[in-house]
């Protein structure tokens, strides 16, 4: 009887599926690095820590960047710094990045009529600047009013609450009209319950009234 070869079979085709593993051991080293930094101080200053958790928030965001390709906050936080300096508006807007997302600050004083919530025309240049960075990115956006401490009374805004939410209102429907979905923004008025500054002298005041469009790191 004729004997029946058996085939061997043919070994599956190797697949990288460690791709992932990169990204993770970045995370882990990066990890491992903040809680020896920690373990390292022998009286931990809350500066510091704030600051190198911002740092190493901006890494992880750039290398989750990376490996997703989406835009990260780090990302954002230095392209809209770059629109800033190149367009000359340091003068009214200021850009931070913290653990809550990047946030950029227009004091109220060029957005706005002393007492209003209806947005000046010329400045609709400068909130175009940013949409791009709206439009391209995936975060939910905040837009956050502030008043300083001196009270308003008018038949349109009986308080500071009235008025600061009326303009963030006013500036998240700027960006609705420019064809932004609705459903990534909240609008919210903070009245002078969060200034930057203390309110004891004009400079101040003005700095304390403005509008945050930040981009949420946690929606």
């Amino acid at each position: 009887m004729e004997e029946i070869k058996k085939k061997t079979p043919l070994p599956p085709e190797e697949t990288d599926t460690e791709e992932w593993l990169v990204t993770y051991s970045d995370i882990m080293t990066l990890l491992m690095t903040f809680f020896v930094l920690l373990f390292s101080m022998s009286t931990i200053d809350p500066v510091k820590i704030e600051q190198f958790g911002e740092a190493m928030g901006k890494e992880l965001g750039k290398k989750a960047s990376e490996s997703t390709g989406r835009v990260s906050l780090a990302q954002i936080d230095q392209d809209v710094k770059e629109i800033v300096n190149k367009e000359n508006l340091n003068e009214y807007v200021e850009v931070t990045h913290s653990y809550r997302g990047v946030t950029i600050s227009i004091v109220s004083d060029i957005l706005f009529p002393r007492g209003s919530a209806e947005l000046n025309p010329q400045v609709y240049s400068i909130l175009d600047k940013f949409i791009p960075k709206i439009k391209n990115s995936i975060y939910q956006i905040a837009v956050e009013g502030h008043t300083d401490s001196d009270p308003i009374h008018s038949d349109k805004y009986p308080s500071n609450w009235e008025l600061s939410a009326a303009r963030a209102s006013q500036v998240v429907n700027y960006y609705i009209s420019q064809g932004i979905d609705p459903e990534r923004f909240r609008a919210i008025g903070f009245a002078h319950t969060r200034p930057k500054k203390p309110n004891t002298s004009p400079e101040n005041k003005s700095q304390n009234r403005r509008v945050e469009i930040t981009f949420l790191a946690i929606s």
